[in-house]
């Protein structure tokens, strides 16, 4: 692994450190991670969201677009999050990526309110033992092809690192 990569996985989990030292609460940390990833990729999309397995909602935890803060609450969960629970796998879209999840859905996908569709999207599960907890995202709403395979990797390695991190803090 890349020094590099090392580097941004130790910082993660430091800002988790972090967040449990300031005895803040599970959304403080959720904050201070997003903008760590945030802060890494220069990605115009970043989200973090939970999963509630009993009901199938999905929780925005953590949204940013372009800077900003968004916060949709929480919404039943679809057939991408479906697929990404099932194969427990990361989604990368790097083509027309509204056009390909419109097409896993079989429908039109809409946007967060407020947000727009993006054009390349990266969906990593968050998984502690068997189960999944939720994703992290990536989107970039511009460009096609935006995230290269060590991002792939490195946000996959973060997940990984996050979701441990994250449980021993619940």
């Amino acid at each position: 692994r890349s020094t590099e990569q090392r580097n941004a996985e130790l910082a993660v989990i430091n800002s988790v450190q972090q967040g449990l030292a300031a005895e803040l609460d599970m959304q403080g940390i959720y904050d201070l991670v997003g903008d760590r990833v945030r802060e890494l990729f220069d990605a115009q999309v970043t989200g973090i969201v939970t999963f509630n397995h009993e009901d199938k909602t999905e929780d925005f935890k953590y949204l940013f677009e372009d800077g900003q803060r968004y916060y949709p609450g929480i919404r039943p969960y679809d057939k991408v999050r479906e697929k990404i629970i099932q194969n427990r796998s990361t989604l990368l879209f790097n083509e027309k990526a509204a056009q390909a999840i419109s097409e896993l859905l079989g429908k039109t996908i809409k946007p967060v309110p407020g947000t727009r569709l993006a054009k390349s999207a990266l969906y990593v599960p968050m998984i502690v033992g068997d189960n999944v907890r939720g994703y992290v995202s990536l989107q970039n709403v511009d460009k096609e092809h935006a995230f290269s395979d060590s991002d792939v990797r490195l946000l996959s390695t973060l997940a990984n690192s996050m979701s441990v991190a994250l449980e021993n803090a619940r």
